[in-house]
């Protein structure tokens, strides 16, 4: 068995660098070899580095089209291949909380105001996974006076818009994984300021590991986006991020 690490694939060499050096931190955590697998955008495409008994790593945090549709498709036409659940499942520990909330402190937040930048999805999962995202920030920083919205680059300037009219500090949590399109359009919105993508952060890493090892990943199952945000913070934080999330509209899949 050898293990791909599946990833999403962009034109910007920043962005490919970043996902080469997570594939390298994740081949030095196995301790074994670890290929990379473009699913689109840029190659090699997934399909072409797949051989028999292939472990894949869909190293995408929100499950849309690629994870649900892409990337079995492209195992099932090899032989004993098989595809964990993506970066972004349930885990214990909550690596990508750990990530994320990592990456904002070593820009220097929280802020008054944290947005969280997001690609957006057209997938109902995947709006739901960014949803508990942001009602997870909201607990994790209670008592420090963090008001968290959630945002794509094309909805942030009326959210930008709105916290200076409220006043104090606005900054951006990139919940992206790697520079590209969307993390250059946050980076450019004119928030005091942004934390780096997710990258090679050492939960997202360990995350991967796990995932690589096998280890149990809790039931998936999401209710619809506008139920997890009421019952998963049915007072406080739901009401933080409620007004911005009901802005909220897809960009891509």
């Amino acid at each position: 068995m050898s293990i791909v690490l599946a990833a999403h694939g962009t034109r910007s060499a920043a962005g490919r660098d970043c996902v080469e050096q997570i594939r390298r931190a994740l081949q030095e955590s196995l301790r074994e070899p670890v290929r990379l697998g473009w699913v689109d955008v840029c190659g090699p495409h997934l399909a072409d580095v797949l051989s028999e008994d292939d472990l894949v790593l869909p190293a995408f945090l929100g499950k849309g089209h690629h994870v649900s549709v892409d990337i079995p498709a492209a195992a099932r036409g090899v032989p004993g291949a098989r595809v964990t659940p993506h970066l972004g499942a349930p885990l214990p520990g909550d690596p990508l909380l750990q990530a994320l909330s990592g990456r904002v402190h070593e820009a220097g937040g929280p802020w008054p105001t944290t947005i969280i930048g997001w690609a957006g999805s057209t997938h109902a999962h995947s709006r739901g996974q960014t949803l508990q995202m942001a009602a997870d920030l909201t607990r994790h920083w209670r008592g420090l006076g963090v008001r968290v919205e959630l945002a794509t680059p094309r909805e942030v300037p009326e959210v930008l818009a709105d916290a200076r009219r409220r006043g104090g500090g606005v900054g951006i949590a990139s919940y992206l994984l790697a520079p590209g399109h969307f993390h250059s359009r946050l980076a450019s919105s004119g928030a005091d300021a942004i934390s780096a993508p997710l990258g090679d952060h050492p939960a997202i890493i360990e995350a991967l590991a796990a995932l690589a090892r096998g280890e149990e990943v809790p039931d998936q199952g999401l209710q619809p986006a506008a139920m997890v945000a009421m019952k998963s913070e049915a007072s406080r934080a739901a009401s933080m991020f409620q007004d911005g999330l009901e802005r909220a509209t897809p960009l891509a899949g």
